[in-house]
């Protein structure tokens, strides 16, 4: 009997802070995040401590450990605030600058659709709203929240900004739909979750990575576009639409998908290396390990 009161109190509380959030001038909302990335930092022991250990683990040159931390919690704080102000996107027509749109209008002259490759870096969900901005169709693969008050939330902030979240479990038919229809499927495929995936050098350590892009892309020829939101120092963005990643294709599919996974973790890695802020450091990313014989 609790639990469904419970739940509907926190759908309340979270409505609530969204619509307080959209009221509030981005220059605020900036502060907020921030300051709610330093809490979770300072409450967060485990996450905190994780993000510490990897960033030595990849980064050993880095001097200020604890800062660079610090400042990776503030980036998801800032993502949050933004990611709550989709209620009213305007802003997004000003505060992200995109480049190599040429980049992706070509790919959709094949008439294959386009899987758009991201990380979880930068405000990777301003991305959407980016492109509907700029009228493009989109659709999010996204693993649902297990929190159907804080799903809810997500998924209709999402809509409110112009583009679509498809269940990474449910929905493959959905997807292969969307690029026959010659749209845009946003897949992030930079951590280690329980999907289907290959053993890939990520900062000089085998990481297990999805190679579910590479797989649709290898099944119907669509074109792959790595696409990056970097964050500047001033808190606009700078959207870039990388060229199509050139795939390998042979008779020996395993191969091909270990060394198309390579080609974008690689890619990835740089962006990190360049603006290692941006990157989720809290998350276990080598937590599988191989299987040794």
């Amino acid at each position: 009997m609790w639990r469904p009161l419970k739940h509907c109190g926190y759908w309340t509380l979270a409505k609530l802070m969204s619509g307080f959030a959209s009221r509030l001038p981005l220059s605020a909302s900036w502060k907020i995040g921030d300051y709610i990335g330093e809490l979770v930092f300072h409450q967060a022991s485990v996450s905190r401590n994780r993000a510490k250990r990897q960033i030595i683990q990849a980064l050993p040159s880095v001097s200020n450990v604890e800062h660079l931390a610090l400042k990776c919690f503030q980036n998801l704080g800032k993502n949050l605030m933004e990611f709550l102000h989709f209620q009213q996107t305007e802003w997004v027509d000003t505060a992200v600058r995109l480049e190599g749109q040429r980049n992706l209008d070509q790919a959709l002259s094949l008439e294959r659709g386009v899987i758009v490759l991201m990380g979880h870096f930068g405000n990777w969900e301003l991305v959407g709203a980016t492109f509907a901005r700029h009228g493009y169709k989109l659709n999010a693969i996204a693993r649902p929240i297990r929190s159907k008050t804080i799903n809810n939330l997500v998924v209709g902030n999402r809509r409110q900004a112009g583009y679509d979240s498809l269940d990474r479990e449910k929905s493959l038919r959905k997807a292969f739909r969307c690029l026959k229809q010659n749209e845009l499927l946003a897949i992030l495929a930079d951590v280690d979750t329980k999907t289907s995936g290959v053993f890939v050098n990520f900062f000089g350590r085998s990481a297990h990575t999805p190679v579910g892009p590479v797989a649709i892309a290898r099944k119907t020829d669509a074109p792959l576009l790595p696409v990056f939101m970097v964050r500047q120092p001033d808190n606009t963005h700078h959207m870039i639409i990388e060229r199509a990643l050139d795939l390998q294709k042979t008779e020996h599919k395993q191969h091909d998908l270990i060394e198309n996974t390579q080609r974008f973790t690689c890619l990835i890695e740089r962006y990190i290396r360049q603006y290692p802020e941006q990157w989720i450091w809290m998350h276990d990313r080598w937590k599988t390990r191989p299987v040794s014989n």
